[in-house]
């Protein structure tokens, strides 16, 4: 329960939910990456790649997550909705940022899809390595500055 004399930032609450619901590494990674895109220099890249819900799904496909665990995550978080999250995977996709590995079940059905995250293709697009600021590499003080 927040005390309400306190105010945090929607942006800090949102951190907030996300270390609850995914993680402490999802969480640092999201606050790293905004931090990183959120500067003067990315402002040429594509704002779709720099947004929450992009940010979102770089951090979830760094920690190798399920596609079905990223879209129940983002619907409780109220990131984007289900279509949102299809058309921006698909976007990322095809600029090479994040790739899908099949994970074939056993018996019918379709197989799950494993989201991954490309190192190589982040480091192009945005200049930045980003081992330097991923799982590892704590935010400070968990604040993301947007």
């Amino acid at each position: 329960m927040i005390n309400h004399m306190t105010r945090i930032s929607t942006s800090q609450e949102l951190v907030d939910n996300i270390r609850k619901l995914c993680g402490d590494d999802i969480a640092s990674d999201f606050v790293n990456m905004m931090n990183q895109v959120n500067q003067p220099r990315f402002s040429a890249i594509k704002n779709t790649f720099r947004d929450s819900t992009s940010v979102f799904i770089l951090a979830c496909a760094n920690s190798n997550i399920m596609y079905k665990d990223l879209r129940e995550y983002g619907l409780k978080l109220g990131i984007a909705s289900v279509e949102t999250f299809s058309r921006r995977i698909y976007e990322m996709r095809r600029a090479g940022l994040i790739y899908t590995e099949s994970m074939h079940n056993k018996g019918p059905g379709r197989p799950k899809l494993k989201l991954r995250f490309n190192p190589n293709a982040f480091k192009e697009m945005f200049n930045v390595d980003p081992s330097t600021m991923l799982s590892g590499g704590r935010a400070e003080d968990g604040k993301v500055v947007i």
